[in-house]
């Protein structure tokens, strides 16, 4: 046999048997089906199926009922400028938060250590890689290097005049938007903590997302966050003294009482519309492991929900008594 002959046979014997490929580089883990939404086994079938031309009973023609009047129950009314004025005279001496905290640089300082503390005593932020997300001015990130000796990362969408006289060898801040571009490593942190941020974030699935790729396995992510249905979501309860203002009138009629009152007007601030039921699927959804979790509720004032049935009753009351909520959650190992 000639020699061609021979290399066509080699080569053709290659090609049949196939050469070993290189490994597969490993593929993530699958990502589970979101929260409530796996079905369970199939329904078992129903024997005596009914048709349109099957034979029916049906019940005896009764009169109509009468309107039934619901006014008092749900009236007209107008949710305007004279209203709300009317409402804040009535709770100026029983405001809904009697004691707001300053923004002063010794409040902010001062709430920066009893956050820390908090957060600390329930995932133990010492010695640790830690990420705050939504830092701020920064202050918390600062503490938590100096006082629990931890390599602390702060990152903000804005950046604050502060960063640079806080940030250091151990202390570090970041401009950036999580959600359109991670800038951290995959499995850098052991703690990632958040306070009151989320519920002002545009995309919160998202970010939980990437906050799931940059914790590391076994670590632990601290997050509380004021929820939308709740009495102080509007977050102007330093100069708005009863409850729910965002779910009873517009931003142009606040901003229109802000107007007559000589402030630049700015409605109720800017949150996002999640329950904890959101979050909770969120949660699931992503992949976290749900360690703890807890809420933080107001006084319930009956009276004026019973006044305000009308638009109150259209939300569910454990949402709106539910102002904030705290969880802690693990990334599993």
């Amino acid at each position: 046999m000639d020699r061609g002959g021979q290399l066509i046979r080699r080569i053709a014997r290659r090609l049949v048997r196939g050469r070993r490929l290189a490994p597969e580089p490993p593929r993530p883990a699958p990502r589970r089906k979101p929260y409530g939404t796996v079905p369970g086994p199939p329904l078992p079938p129903v024997e005596n199926t009914l048709s349109p031309d099957d034979p029916w009973i049906h019940p005896p023609v009764a009169p109509t009922p009468g309107h039934v009047d619901l006014t008092d129950r749900v009236r007209p009314r107008s949710y305007d400028l004279e209203l709300l004025e009317q409402l804040n005279e009535e709770y100026r001496d029983k405001p809904l938060v009697a004691a707001p905290r300053e923004f002063s640089e010794e409040a902010l300082a001062a709430d920066a250590q009893r956050r820390v503390r908090w957060a600390h005593n329930m995932v133990d932020l010492s010695n640790q890689t830690v990420l705050e997300v939504g830092c701020g001015g920064g202050y918390e990130t600062w503490s938590i290097a100096h006082n629990l000796g931890s390599d602390a990362y702060g990152v903000d969408i804005t950046a604050q005049e502060s960063w640079s006289q806080l940030e250091g060898e151990r202390v570090h801040f970041a401009e950036a938007d999580l959600t359109e571009k991670n800038i951290y490593e995959e499995n850098t942190f052991d703690r990632i903590i958040s306070y009151t941020v989320w519920e002002h974030v545009v995309h919160p699935h998202k970010l939980l997302e990437e906050t799931y790729k940059i914790l590391k396995p076994g670590g632990l992510q601290w997050l509380r966050a004021n929820l939308w249905a709740g009495p102080r979501a509007s977050h102007r309860y330093r100069d708005i003294y009863f409850p729910w203002p965002h779910h009873l009138f517009s931003d142009d009629v606040i901003n229109e009482w802000d107007r007559k009152n000589g402030r630049e007007p700015e409605g109720s601030w800017w949150v996002n519309k999640l329950t904890w039921n959101h979050y909770e699927r969120y949660i699931h959804d992503v992949g976290f492991r749900l360690r703890k979790v807890q809420f933080q509720t107001c006084e319930w004032d009956e009276e004026f929900y019973q006044r305000f049935h009308d638009i109150l009753g259209r939300i569910p009351r454990t949402d709106l008594e539910r102002d904030f909520f705290l969880c802690v959650l693990e990334k599993p190992a």
